[in-house]
């Protein structure tokens, strides 16, 4: 007898369902990823709401021809005793000088301010370049009725912008703080530094778009400090609402995009002559050629002191609250030298 049997076939597949599926999830992912970003930047417009009310600026806006920048100055300028011009690191904010600026104020006026386009200073018109940073900040103390002499200090990229405002401005300046500030030729010299800072530039051009939708602000919001967290907390507080806005990152990648071109500029300037001078750096975390290059400061004036505190960082001279007195009392003994120091 023949047996017979019945085979149960498969269903065929329906042409086209995998990449049906396969297009459905992916606009599902499209969907979830615009919501998220919606939220993210109502969570930033928010916020950012929030903080125009809660942060005015503490100083004064100065208009300094096509934009106004943010200057704040406190103590009581003496007769005999020159006035105190903070300049930041790169990408900084005057804000950072937040354990220095009242030390000096007990004793003489001191100005911190916001370079064009970061905190409550507006963007300038031209592009950033070592001649405009130092002309928008001698029109910023010009136009607010700031008279010299001055004390500058420049912090890291902040050495090279008061050391181009003493070549134009000679006879308004009467001692330099240089704090771990930067060397004219340390690009030249050292590529490494060069490409560490162009590496820093391609990660950080995604910096202004994560801004826009708050997750720089979810950092914050959640305790994040990064190197800030030793500040005095009204600048924290400060710090972090710059650094939760797009705008701060778009001023820090022009000053960074600019930078190879500043320094460059910067080895055209001359030597200081007999002016008082302190070089304050940092020893922790540097390598041998940042101490070479330190010591090289230090001869920029026959009446230089060189001050090397080992357990600082680059950041720390101002941020830390011990590493910061330290500088602010080099600050306050070129003060004193200068006080009697002709022009």
């Amino acid at each position: 007898m023949l047996m017979t049997s019945t085979v149960n076939k498969a269903a065929p597949r329906t042409p086209g369902r995998g990449w049906r599926w396969l297009a459905r999830l992916l606009w599902g992912l499209v969907i979830l990823l615009l919501v998220l970003v919606s939220m993210g930047a109502l969570y930033q417009a928010v916020g950012a709401a929030r903080d125009r009310a809660a942060f005015p600026p503490p100083g004064q806006l100065v208009d300094v021809g096509g934009h106004r920048l943010h200057l704040y100055c406190t103590g009581e300028a003496t007769a005999g005793r020159p006035t105190v011009i903070l300049e930041t690191l790169s990408g900084g904010i005057g804000a950072y000088w937040g354990w220095v600026q009242p030390e000096i104020a007990k004793q003489t006026r001191v100005c911190s301010y916001d370079r064009a386009g970061r905190a409550w200073s507006e963007p300038a018109s031209e592009p950033l370049s070592l001649a405009q940073t130092v002309r928008d900040l001698h029109a910023l103390l010009a136009n607010a009725g700031v008279d010299g002499p001055y004390v500058l200090v420049g912090h890291s990229i902040g050495g090279i912008y008061v050391r181009k405002f003493a070549a134009d401005y000679p006879n308004e300046v009467v001692g330099m703080v240089l704090v771990d500030a930067g060397h004219p030729e340390q690009f030249a010299r050292h590529p490494e530094l060069l490409a560490a800072n162009e590496s820093f530039l391609q990660i950080s051009a995604t910096f202004p778009w994560l801004a826009r939708v708050g997750l720089f602000r979810l950092y914050f919001a959640a305790g994040g400090t990064l190197d800030m967290g030793e500040l005095p907390p009204t600048a924290l507080d400060v710090a972090k609402t710059v650094w939760s806005t797009p705008a701060y990152f778009e001023s820090q990648r022009a000053e960074g995009m600019a930078g190879q071109a500043i320094f460059a500029d910067g080895q055209h300037l001359s030597d200081l002559g007999d002016l008082p001078l302190v070089v304050v750096s940092a020893g922790a975390q540097q390598p041998a050629m940042w101490a070479s290059l330190q010591a090289e400061l230090a001869t920029l004036s026959t009446n230089a002191q060189h001050i090397t505190v080992d357990r600082a960082t680059h950041q720390s001279l101002a941020f830390n609250p011990e590493d910061a007195q330290v500088t602010s009392a080099a600050i306050l003994q070129v003060v004193e030298a200068a006080a009697g120091h002709p022009r």
